[in-house]
């Protein structure tokens, strides 16, 4: 996955061209700063200025200060490449979990199915058997490279 979506343009704030941009992506605030290149409609933008107005990021692209100029963007998909987010080893983004086999003390208990967001944690569901936490006291670490997630006590948490 070459290009990552980070959210959705829902309008202009004000007149002088700044946009209104809903995410709950994971890294928003990495992504969210002045200097970085957002793809809206396959081209390429980047940020000027970048404020948050409650539960909005208000930017500006490509020093484009007029709401006319950018009015055509409202409603389109926000897009970055994956390759700017420079994570580390440790870091991955909550959709790569989706597929990934799931070993909870060296036991196979599933595949991820879905991603359950939650209001203080985020959550992996496992075939439809297990909602497991993803807090460390039940993931170890997930191995990107071989596509494994590694739990402990994720089989304590059996969907009834």
């Amino acid at each position: 996955m070459n290009n990552i979506y980070v959210g959705t343009i829902t309008g202009c704030h004000g007149i002088k061209g700044e946009l209104k941009i809903l995410s709950d992506f994971e890294y928003k605030e990495r992504v969210f700063t002045k200097g970085f290149s957002l793809i809206i409609d396959n081209n390429s933008y980047q940020i000027t200025s970048v404020r948050i107005h409650k539960n909005f990021f208000l930017i500006t692209i490509n020093d484009l200060y007029d709401i006319n100029k950018v009015n055509h963007l409202i409603n389109k998909d926000v897009y970055i490449a994956r390759s700017d987010l420079h994570l580390s080893e440790e870091e991955y983004l909550l959709d790569d979990l989706i597929g990934a086999k799931v070993f909870d003390e060296n036991e196979d208990i599933g595949v991820v199915t879905e991603i359950v967001l939650g209001k203080n944690n985020n959550f992996v569901k496992v075939d439809n058997s297990f909602l497991i936490p993803l807090i460390s006291e039940y993931i170890d670490y997930f191995d990107e490279k071989s596509n494994i997630l590694y739990t402990k006590n994720g089989k304590s948490l059996k969907i009834s």
